[in-house]
């Protein structure tokens, strides 16, 4: 009587939570966007991945996996995961007509033979298409770009060059940031020497006058990019706090040597006071 109970707690589990995996051997016969299953409609949830792995050939396999969430009525979380170099897909989506969704893959390659494998875990399945895979072009839901990684629609995205990006896939460093950054405390190492030289004997410190002359010609301080190169370029960190160092520096020269001359005019001005009291 246990194990008959037991069986149908399966077999109900089975119906309720439906493990579906599968696999085909498809083609892609061009570059461009091609559905490569379908999806369930506009009920059931559920977490679902797609592997996608090229066959044959002498070079080794390229391999893709895509995930994402089904809610009861929305698609979210698209995370891509490609384990080689790209070379054969740039992007994936989901597309709906309203009552069915599909998955697609921006291929940029024929392939005569793709391994796709379905693991499906939702209460209504979807099926990977046979043959030919065909165009796509319903409206995107979701949509991200290949890359090593990309979690949450380009939330978190790592090139195929290392470089990784946060709230961008077109990262020009090895961390690119579009957004806040909020930290307790941020460290720069120097590419450029401290401005202690300011204060070494021959520093060719500038007077005010050609300090003024030059702010006058070009706009800005001698030794500090225009506002059109800081918009253009941005900002470096670590090389611009030198540069305003330097500035600081410099100031604190102009300050004692003013302090010098205002003493040194004090003293003449104590000398010529003292010569007019003993003449008045």
């Amino acid at each position: 009587m246990k194990n008959v109970c037991l069986l149908v707690a399966y077999l109900m589990f089975q119906c309720i939570f439906p493990q579906h995996h599968s696999n085909k051997t498809v083609e892609v016969d061009a570059p461009g966007w091609k559905r490569v299953a379908r999806l369930d409609g506009a009920y059931g949830r559920g977490y679902n991945e797609v592997v996608l792995m090229t066959q044959g050939g002498a070079s080794q396999p390229r391999v893709a996996k895509i995930s994402w969430f089904k809610g009861w009525s929305s698609y979210g979380g698209l995370n891509l995961v490609s384990l080689s170099d790209g070379g054969h897909w740039s992007e994936a989506r989901i597309s709906s007509d309203g009552v069915k969704a599909h998955l697609e893959v921006n291929f940029t390659a024929a392939i005569p033979q793709l391994k796709v494998f379905l693991d499906q875990s939702a209460w209504t399945g979807g099926v990977i298409l046979d043959g030919v895979l065909p165009n796509g072009g319903d409206p995107v839901i979701e949509t991200a770009k290949f890359g090593r990684i990309n979690y949450g629609e380009n939330d978190l995205y790592l090139a195929y060059n290392g470089k990784v990006g946060i709230g961008t896939t077109a990262p020009d460093a090895k961390l690119a940031v579009k957004g806040d950054i909020h930290a307790e405390e941020v460290q720069v190492d120097l590419t450029v020497p401290a401005p202690d030289y300011v204060f070494k004997e021959g520093y060719d410190l500038k007077s005010l006058e050609e300090v003024q002359n030059y702010i006058k010609k070009h706009g800005h301080l001698p030794n500090i990019p225009s506002a059109i190169e800081l918009e253009a370029n941005g900002i470096e960190l670590g090389e611009m706090n030198m540069k305003l160092l330097e500035k600081i520096e410099e100031l604190t020269l102009y300050v004692i040597e003013l302090e010098n001359r205002n003493r040194e005019y004090g003293g003449k001005f104590e000398k010529l006071e003292s010569i007019l009291k003993t003449k008045l």
